[in-house]
């Protein structure tokens, strides 16, 4: 059981994170995806800003201990799963300003389409 609410948690993690980053340019397809668009990015916003603790990653977390496995880097989600694989640690904050000139150009493109 733990490790299906594990995978689960994690799935949906990267699901979130995939439609926060690139879900507006899915929005000029599908119009009526920019009003969660919205939503889920200021939801990244604010845990990029706040480094808030996210609850995707405290039931992860938790199917992952009672799994026996180690629990995620205590960063969260982003900096156990991304950082140092696909970017450097020391880079962190500029892929944050990075990923959300992204958001914002996916909104321009929409509202220009």
């Amino acid at each position: 059981m733990h490790r299906l609410v594990a995978l689960g948690a994690l799935i949906t993690h990267l699901v979130f994170v995939g439609f926060t980053v690139l879900g507006g340019f899915l929005a000029c397809l599908v119009p009526w995806l920019v009003v969660p668009h919205v939503g889920a990015a200021l939801w990244g916003g604010r845990m990029a800003a706040t480094r808030a603790a996210c609850p995707l990653s405290r039931m992860e977390d938790w199917g992952r201990t009672g799994s026996g496995r180690p629990a995620m880097d205590a960063r969260g989600f982003v900096a156990h799963y991304f950082e140092g694989r696909f970017y450097p640690a020391r880079w962190a904050r500029r892929v944050e300003f990075l990923v959300g000139g992204v958001v914002i150009g996916s909104w321009l493109t929409f509202a220009t389409r």
